[in-house]
């Protein structure tokens, strides 16, 4: 059997867009891929067959109906759901890639980039008013927009490294084109859930100066927590230091960089404020704004002083 190859897709498929890695966490050595158009050869398959997916060193080993084959990479679309049996499942409009390197497999979506805002949009910010979900869409658009290739083989991943990306969510029109602009140059905007009553600033952090901005939500109400460090560990003194934390202990453990020192006999114990790294706009507080009426020009003033919105 041939190996498998892409259809001349349907219209809607994206002509360009950007490149998201999805689903590199876990690692996959088996996929199970169900797309609206395949071919095998010179047989078209039905929309919404299974197609079973194995690494098999560089290559993808593809199996369907009783059958098999091997190629270097897999392509299908534009209405595709990938899973990784037994853990997770996801939905994606786009058109797939799969490739193998060493035994794992690398599935990459090519999707529209407003099709990509509207699923960041959904993913970080689930519930809320719809002007808040506007502010988020336009946050995430800038940084799209704004942002150079942070992978090798694709343009961003799904995770919060990137930005996270889930199932497809709806596009708005009114934000559609959208971005932020600082002395008219596009930046790419930075979020994160909760900031404790006040931004953190970051003069340095990309081609806008990142001002300290209070939360009044956040500021009645924080987010508080507690952690007591493991022996031998250290409270982290930046960033990278406090993720590095995360990746072993847990991401919500030392959830921000907002907390006291309490040493208790030979423990050492946090007492910390918010959640993320407190750059940009409070999620939390841009939720509160919109419930208390105000529309998503004002939330994204508040949060990034003396910027502007282009298209």
């Amino acid at each position: 059997m041939k190996a498998i190859l892409l259809v001349a897709l349907a219209a809607t498929a994206p002509a360009a867009g950007i490149r998201v890695g999805v689903l590199a966490l876990f690692q996959p050595k088996r996929l199970l891929v169900s797309a609206f158009e395949w071919q095998i050869g010179v047989e078209r398959l039905a929309p919404q067959q299974p197609v079973e997916l194995i690494a098999a060193g560089d290559e993808v080993l593809c199996r369907f109906g009783g059958r098999e084959s091997r190629t270097r990479r897999i392509l299908a679309g534009p209405r595709i759901t990938i899973s990784v049996p037994g853990k997770i499942e996801r939905q994606y409009l786009g058109e797939l890639e799969v490739t193998a390197t060493a035994g794992t497999l690398t599935p990459v979506i090519r999707m529209d980039l407003e099709t990509a805002v509207a699923s960041v949009a959904a993913a970080e910010m689930p519930s809320g008013p719809a002007e808040a979900h506007k502010a988020q869409a336009i946050a995430a658009r800038s940084y799209y927009a704004a942002t150079s290739r942070r992978h090798g083989g694709f343009d961003f991943c799904d995770t919060t490294h990137c930005q996270l990306l889930k199932d497809p969510g709806p596009e708005d029109a009114a934000t559609r084109g959208l971005v932020l602009a600082y002395q008219g140059r596009v930046f790419g905007a930075m979020y994160f859930r909760s900031c404790g009553g006040e931004t953190r600033a970051a003069a340095n952090a990309s081609a806008y100066p990142y001002f300290r901005v209070r939360c009044e939500e956040c500021l009645r109400s924080p987010h508080a927590w507690t952690f007591e460090l493991p022996a031998g560990e250290e409270p982290p003194d930046s960033e990278a230091a406090r993720l590095d934390l995360a990746r072993r202990f847990g991401w919500n453990r030392v959830a921000s960089n907002q907390f006291t020192i309490e040493r208790r006999g030979g423990a050492v114990i946090l007492h910390g404020k918010g959640h993320g790294h407190g750059i940009g706009m409070c999620q939390r507080g841009a939720i509160a704004m919109a419930e208390a009426g105000l529309d998503f020009r004002s939330i994204l003033e508040h949060y990034y002083p003396r910027t502007s919105l282009i298209r």
